[in-house]
């Protein structure tokens, strides 16, 4: 071979070596740079399940702390469960252990998730899975619950098994918030059947804060019988929590307004027993006004006469809520002579709509939460002035049937609960 052609063969040799290098050198590389993508890619996954983990821990705890059949002994099960529930549809490959303890010092749990998840493109480095935790607690804070059940009990609830869901629901709301096993101390609950008045109790009819119904010719009414309704005060108390003295006292109403055959309103309690007793008892009877209902339900609330279970205003450690629940429109005109209040029924009662707003804002003014349920109600304007008077938009619902009436009363159950929990 010449020397032209020895320098030929070397040349080729060493191009073909060259070639080689550089596919190996490609390959590397190619390793390197999918690693690096997997890493970015597997590393977003990571953060994903961490807070889909961190979800499911919150829940779960919150869960736990406040289910009432929840103990030492299966507090682990459960919260485990709980956990599982929450992360059924994740799209990830993902083994976890839960672990739940309880907080002996608050009376909580806190729970604990280590959590191994599969890789993807790192497997091609060797790197199957990596680790990501999640980690909540929920205690019993310091808040304390007053609630007022302000509850339509007017004739159109004899209808179509309404009057029997609403006893479903606010004794699943009362077992909610004061479970066999819980610091009843913690939960008081008053109950303010409704109609055109209230029934504040036939023994009250001596009482300081009352205009007796069997003395003075501007309340008492000849051979009627007194059964313990309340009407309305003179204007502007009406809508006012002022202390009934002199003429601002609690005006009796007799049978030519209503049968009175409301249950009597039972003021703040933790006794579940007298809680579910007044349940049971509501009947359906009567013309609606709300506005009675609201400020009734904010007396029982209130620190003042004449119900005087409330706390202060400034005691930080409660938190004072109001729910109202009504099935229809204001149908009564109250007017009054010699500050004696007359009822017309029947009507559409655009002063009644007003009051129920200006007591609304009043009672929201005192820093106590409203919710407002309307049930089966079709009139927009009666809807808009509920979900006006509710402290947020949210406080608001509309149950066009029963089992929403239920799963309403189950949700602010669930918020007022949560208003109790910390985490």
């Amino acid at each position: 071979m010449n020397l032209s052609g020895h320098i030929r063969r070397l040349r080729n040799q060493f191009s073909a070596a060259e070639e080689g290098s550089v596919a190996i050198y490609f390959a590397l590389s190619l390793i390197g740079i999918i690693t690096v993508i997997g890493v970015g890619f597997d590393y977003s996954r990571s953060l994903n399940l961490k807070a889909a983990l961190n979800a499911a821990a919150d829940a779960a705890a919150l869960a736990v702390a406040r289910d009432p059949d929840v103990n030492s002994n299966n507090m682990q099960q459960r919260a485990t469960d709980f956990f599982n529930a929450n992360t059924q549809s994740l799209p990830f490959g993902y083994s976890a252990q839960i672990t739940a303890t309880e907080l002996p010092q608050s009376g909580g749990v806190s729970i604990d998730v280590s959590a191994q998840i599969d890789t993807t493109l790192m497997a091609i480095a060797g790197i199957n899975s990596f680790e990501v935790k999640a980690q909540s607690e929920a205690v019993y804070s310091t808040n304390k619950i007053e609630l007022a059940l302000v509850l339509d009990n007017t004739g159109s609830m004899g209808g179509s098994g309404k009057i029997q869901t609403l006893r479903d629901a606010s004794d699943g709301l009362i077992d909610l918030l004061i479970p066999d096993n819980a610091a009843k101390e913690n939960v008081k609950i008053g109950i303010v059947p409704f109609d055109i008045g209230v029934n504040v109790g036939v023994e009250n009819g001596t009482a300081p804060w009352m205009h007796n119904p069997n003395k003075g010719s501007k309340y008492n009414q000849k051979n009627q019988k007194w059964k313990g309704c309340a009407g309305p005060r003179f204007a502007p108390h009406d809508i006012k929590d002022t202390n009934p003295l002199g003429q601002r006292k609690i005006p009796p109403i007799y049978a030519d307004l209503t049968s009175c055959n409301l249950s009597p309103i039972l003021p703040l309690t933790s006794d579940k027993t007298k809680l579910h007793n007044k349940v049971s008892d509501m009947q359906a009877v009567g013309w609606t006004y709300i506005p009675e209902g609201l400020g009734w339900g904010w007396r029982v609330l209130s620190p003042k006469k004449p119900f005087q279970e409330g706390v202060a205003y400034s005691n930080k450690d409660w938190q004072k809520i109001l729910v109202l629940m009504t099935d229809g429109a204001n149908t009564v005109k109250w007017s009054w002579k010699n500050k004696v209040p007359s009822a017309q029924i029947g009507t559409s009662s655009s002063a009644g709509n007003s009051n129920t707003i200006a007591l609304c804002d009043a009672i929201k003014a005192k820093g106590i939460i409203i919710y407002t349920v309307a049930f089966k109600v079709n009139s927009s304007s009666t809807q808009q002035m509920l979900e006006d008077c509710a402290t947020t938009p949210g406080n608001f619902f509309d149950a066009q049937n029963n089992a929403a009436l239920e799963t309403a009363f189950a949700k602010i159950g669930g918020d007022i609960n949560n208003l109790r929990l910390s985490k």
